[in-house]
Order: C-alpha cells, then structure tokens, then sequence
C-alpha cells in the first residue's frame, strides 16, 4: 500500500503540463536567460489585460500584470522545450523553477510561488537601452485591453472603433516588422519585445484580420 501511494505523488513525466503552456519566469530563472539555456527569442511576453491560461485556477483570466513566458510550438501552447514525439524535455536539468515545483496532482507549491518574483522585459534589458522607449509607446498605443474594446464595439458596427482597432494593428504590425530590420536582429524578438502581436489576440476574439490593398480588413466570426 505504501509503494502505491508513493507511486501516485510522483512525476510520471507524461507531458501533460508542458502541453498546457510552457513556465512563467521567476528571478531564479534569470541565470538560465543570461547563460543562454533560455534565449529571448524563445520568450514571449504576456501583457497586463491579456488573456491567459491561469495554471493554478487552471482557466482562461485576464492579466493583471505582464509575465514573461517559455513560447509555444507548433501554433499552439505546448512548451517549445518539450518534444512530444520524444516525450522528453530539452532543458529538464535545467528547467525554470515552475518546472520543478508543478506537479499536476499537488498544485498548492506552484500556487504559493505564482505571482512571487516575475521577471518582466525591464529585468532583461539594461536601464536607458533605447528599446524600453519603444516598448513604452507600443504598450500604450496597442494595448490588450483597449484592443479588447475596440474589437466589441467594431463587431457591433461601430465605425470609429473600426477604424481606430485598424490604425492599431497597423501600428503593431510595423513596429514588428521595423525593430528587426534596423536593429539587426532576428523577427522572434518581437515576441518577447511586444508580446503577441494583436493579430493573434483578435483571432481569439473571432475577429480575423486580412490585408487588402495595403490596408487591414477584418472579419467578424459568429
């Protein structure tokens, strides 16, 4: 009976929690970012009012702060550390540490620590680098929120809100596309620069958007 009982508080490592999203980062986390075991190109930033798998309530909720998280692969939310075909883990000896606390059967450990030491964009790039000026103007110009708002009243014919959720994710899609070209570095930064871009949060909304005759059309999904 003991050896059953201890076989059901182990990690049976069957993939399902890296299938579900990959880790949020925690301070402790910032020595895998500065070596090089977790680049920013495999970050993605979760910004405040954006909506989000909670592990923990394990739900959809909106943000109340921003989190920087392990980006997933294949379109979706599995980890892009986990192979599925492999069921194995890339970086598991030196996973981030909701890694090593999660245990789907006990989720009080990861719970206690969720929100404790996040790591946001301004703990990874230095004071005054130019970038944070660009990040600033970028979350105040296509915020989650504000492009949550504008998307309800565009489905219910509101012209103005059209127009303004347009100017928005044009502003988003050319800062994407700008950053990499003059600072040299490679397209998947953006997602750690400016989080997802709007395009993908709108898809969540069943609001698809389509570019026609070098403008932005969108498509409202029942």
């Amino acid at each position: 009976m003991q050896n059953q009982e201890a076989n059901t508080q182990r990690c049976s490592r069957c993939g399902d929690c890296c299938r579900n999203g990959g880790p949020a980062l925690h301070d402790e986390d910032l020595p895998l970012i500065q070596d090089g075991t977790i680049p920013l190109t495999s970050i993605v930033t979760l910004r405040p009012g954006e909506r989000a798998y909670d592990q923990p309530a394990q739900k959809i909720m909106p943000l109340d702060s921003e989190i920087l998280k392990i980006k997933g692969r294949d379109g979706k939310w599995t980890c892009i550390f986990y192979s599925p075909e492999g069921h194995a883990c890339g970086v598991y000896n030196t996973r981030p540490i909701e890694c090593k606390v999660l245990f789907c059967r006990d989720i009080e450990p990861l719970a206690n620590m969720y929100n404790k030491g996040r790591l946001t964009r301004a703990d990874l790039l230095p004071e005054g680098h130019p970038l944070l000026e660009l990040i600033a103007e970028h979350d105040e110009k296509c915020g989650p929120m504000r492009m949550e708002e504008l998307g309800m009243a565009a489905r219910q014919g509101d012209a103005e809100a059209g127009k303004a959720l347009q100017e928005m994710v044009i502003f988003d899609m050319e800062i994407r596309r700008l950053v990499p070209e003059k600072a040299g570095m490679p397209p998947e930064m953006t997602d750690f620069l400016f989080g997802r871009p709007l395009r993908v949060l709108l898809r969540a909304m069943n609001i698809n958007t389509y570019e026609v005759g070098g403008s932005i059309r969108f498509g409202f999904q029942a």
